[in-house]
């Protein structure tokens, strides 16, 4: 089978398409004949070498796919061969061919294509996790989701708005039109505004409920200080390690040095009680290893998505051997929604 792998940890052009061999099925196992296959950012910083849990090089990433299935091992009974399925990978999903476990495999409603089942499990189910599990947002909150044109910021929106809450996203202003169509009540300009002074002016300096973070201390420290009473905080990346293609050794220490920093600093001890915050932290993969699947933030969307409440947004498909391409579109933020792989 053809597979996408990372040859050496560098830029886009580290990325070769290869013959694999095929994955064997084992009981209790689904393979899926890979259609559609999402990139996150975590793969781009797994291209990079600095995420920690990906495989070493030389390595075949991805966690979300869509596809049909081509093989089911014993014991299998939720689905048969030629289902079209979404799927969670604990990597390798950037390949013709993948085995998962069959409790990580959703029927993929017909009214989606594959390039939209692909861009559902990862970004729905961080989310998910992030802005109800943890933030436990609520019909009227007020919500700041950073990089609302992405594609979990795209469906943190979709999922906030479903849920009755005020919506607050940053991105760049040839983005504003896409992300208020979404559900974004007040966009914000990133790159000409300081998006914590903005959000003062608009609440008049009531703050917000809760605030969805994956860019790095530098904003976690103002997302901090914007928590109204009982705010809360969910962190879920450090975006400012990187910068364009490449990785940034200076960023990534200079990430390191303010992250004592950024939210609930050390010396405040005891008084930090008396602010009446709570400070999250979120690695969907920590999260998989700790319950076996992804079911506690996945299946109480499935419904929406059936019925089309909650619709995924893909941004652009490449094919396998535009994969390099793929991942520059991304670091040149061009898109709006999921950046998705194809055979």
């Amino acid at each position: 089978m053809r597979a996408v792998v990372i040859a050496k940890h560098g830029g886009p052009e580290v990325l070769q398409v290869e013959e694999r061999p095929e994955p064997p099925v084992g009981p209790g196992e689904v393979r899926i004949a890979v259609k559609a296959a999402g990139i996150s950012f975590a793969d781009t910083l797994a291209r990079t070498g600095l995420y920690p849990d990906s495989p070493k090089v030389p390595c075949v990433v991805g966690y979300e796919v869509a596809g049909e299935v081509e093989s089911v091992g014993d014991g299998i009974q939720s689905v048969k061969l030629g289902d079209r399925v979404l799927a969670a990978t604990r990597f390798n999903g950037q390949a013709e061919l993948v085995t998962v476990r069959e409790n990580m495999v959703y029927r993929l409603p017909e009214h989606l294509s594959f390039e939209e089942g692909a861009a559902f499990p990862v970004n729905y189910s961080t989310a998910q996790a992030g802005l109800v599990v943890m933030g436990g947002l609520k019909p009227g909150e007020r919500v700041l989701i950073h990089a609302a044109a992405g594609g979990v910021g795209i469906s943190a929106t979709q999922i906030a708005k479903r849920i009755g809450a005020e919506v607050f996203g940053t991105a760049s202003a040839s983005k504003h039109d896409a992300i208020r169509a979404q559900g974004v009540d007040h966009a914000i300009d990133y790159r000409t505004q300081d998006f914590a002074e903005e959000v003062r002016r608009l609440t008049r300096g009531e703050g917000i409920d809760v605030a969805f973070d994956a860019l790095g201390p530098s904003s976690f420290r103002k997302d901090y200080q914007l928590l109204r009473q009982g705010g809360r905080l969910i962190m879920y990346g450090a975006s400012e390690v990187q910068t364009g293609e490449k990785r940034s050794v200076p960023a990534a220490v200079r990430t390191l040095a303010k992250s004592p920093f950024s939210s609930m600093p050390w010396w405040k001890g005891l008084g930090v009680m008396n602010e009446n915050k709570g400070v999250f932290g979120l690695n969907m993969l920590s999260w998989w290893d700790a319950e076996g699947s992804l079911d506690r933030v996945i299946e109480p969307l499935i419904p929406a998505l059936q019925d089309g409440g909650l619709k995924p947004v893909v941004a652009a498909a490449f094919a396998f051997d535009r994969a390099a391409d793929a991942h520059r579109f991304i670091a040149e933020r061009r898109n709006v929604g999921k950046v998705v792989l194809v055979p």
